[in-house]
């Protein structure tokens, strides 16, 4: 099994370790609050962690939709998506959408931000079993349950970005 992330972020989101490079104005980094979990190294970790493992013939990824923003802000565009989830037979995949409003998560410490993460992804991963066109052969509680184990032992400094030197 892989696990791939893809993220929207609203233009507010500040993420560790893209200080520079970045199209941001410099004063947005002196503004409080920071994203600090490293995407890649979640899902590294994940797909490391998962390769070996199957949880039926109908799925070989799991991608999470990302999405955090102050939604507010954004009117309906993140709305319309906050529970959507799609199976791609032929590509044997599964998308699905785990939002976090970025007001609420902005300064949490990072090992926080890795506990509401893994709170967004494990209601992306069950929201799969409450669709009415879902894979016939893909055991998605067992994954979820897995995902929670392996999330709950992960070493958060590995998942923790670095600042841009």
């Amino acid at each position: 099994m892989e696990f791939r992330t893809v993220i929207t972020a609203g233009k507010e989101v500040l993420f560790v370790g893209h200080e520079r490079g970045n199209s941001k104005p410099a004063d947005d980094w002196l503004k409080a609050g920071r994203w600090k979990i490293a995407m890649s190294a979640f899902d590294s970790y994940l797909t490391e962690k998962l390769r070996a493992k199957s949880f039926g013939t109908s799925i070989d990824r799991f991608v999470f939709c990302f999405e955090i923003a102050d939604f507010e802000l954004w009117g309906n565009l993140f709305q319309a998506s906050a529970d959507y989830t799609s199976y791609r037979p032929k590509k044997k995949e599964i998308w699905s959408v785990g939002q976090l409003r970025w007001t609420d998560v902005r300064d949490l410490q990072a090992s926080d931000q890795l506990r509401v993460l893994r709170g967004a992804v494990l209601a992306a991963i069950h929201r799969i079993g409450r669709k009415p066109r879902k894979p016939r052969d893909f055991e998605h509680a067992a994954f979820a349950s897995t995902v929670e184990i392996l999330l709950a032992q992960a070493p958060e400094e590995l998942l923790v970005a670095k600042a841009a030197a």
